[in-house]
């Protein structure tokens, strides 16, 4: 199995300020050691670091991290000004550099006109397809329809939606408007054979405190995620350590397992490690 999302970190205030006072069990350092401890009897052979810091110094972190793991880390995907001039020289740095699989820039939560309506962030995304990288594409599921017509620029540039889109899950599952709405954006944008989808990160999306903990709450929204994209654009995830908020490693790995039990072997294994495989370059 390819663990495609997951996160290092040091921890520091200054450095993770997103980390609110309701966190606390993201307050700490988690390196190879701790994902080698949540990794045992998993199953999980490689993982793919994604960028949490928006810098250089967050490359440098990701890749020697990388080169400890002594194989588990199989790719990283890092940050790039994609915005700036200098892009070109930035990307350079690791034009050698085999673990420098895509970039990812944290888009969630920004106006449409910093990034997805940019017409200097099409220039890079541009420069990133020309360097047969990937990009990462984390929005807010109210953000869709703009990641639309953001997908419709680039048709060459393989990108992989994260976290499904954020839905926002709740109770009353798919008969919620929002819900709806989040669903049918998501059909139109698995339409584009050059987006894919990272299963990962639903537990944090529960909008209920009090259900944080019911994983059958997601599989809705699962299902409207497999059924969209189907298994070979699909993608196993993890999210840690941010998922530790609501959910553990091993119970997160059972939560996908009853999603797509009823799937053949076949589509499975692209889920679990071949969809990876094959956007990644691993």
């Amino acid at each position: 199995m390819i663990d495609s999302h997951h996160h290092f970190w040091k921890y520091s205030t200054e450095q993770f300020g997103w980390i609110s006072e309701e966190m606390t069990a993201l307050k700490r350092d988690f390196l190879v050691s701790e994902l080698e401890h949540d990794l045992d009897m998993a199953g999980v052979d490689h993982v793919v670091s994604i960028q949490a810091r928006c810098s250089d110094q967050e490359n440098r972190f990701l890749l020697d991290q990388a080169k400890k793991s002594d194989g588990l880390v199989a790719a990283i995907v890092g940050w790039a000004p994609l915005t700036s001039d200098t892009l070109r020289v930035f990307l350079d740095q690791y034009i050698h550099d085999s673990l420098f699989k895509g970039v990812r820039e944290i888009i969630q939560g920004t106006p449409d006109e910093q990034f997805l309506d940019n017409a200097d962030f099409d220039h890079g995304i541009r420069e990133l397809t020309h360097r047969g990288l990937s990009f990462d594409l984390l929005v807010n599921h109210h953000q869709l329809p703009a990641a639309i017509a953001f997908a419709d620029k680039h048709p060459n540039q393989p990108m992989v939606l994260n976290h499904g889109g954020k839905p926002p899950v709740c109770q009353q599952g798919l008969t919620h408007p929002d819900t709806q709405t989040w669903a049918r954006n998501i059909r139109e944008l698995a339409r584009r054979p050059h987006i894919y989808c990272k299963l990962s990160g639903l537990t944090t999306e529960i909008q209920d405190h009090e259900s944080r903990y019911d994983n059958n709450l997601l599989l809705p929204y699962a299902d409207t995620l497999v059924n969209a994209f189907q298994p070979e654009r699909i993608m196993f995830g993890s999210d840690w350590p941010v998922a530790l908020l609501n959910t553990t490693y091993p119970a997160w790995l059972n939560t996908v397992d009853n999603f797509i039990h009823s799937l053949s072997r076949d589509e499975q294994s692209a889920i679990r490690h071949n969809t990876a495989t094959h956007f990644y370059k691993l």
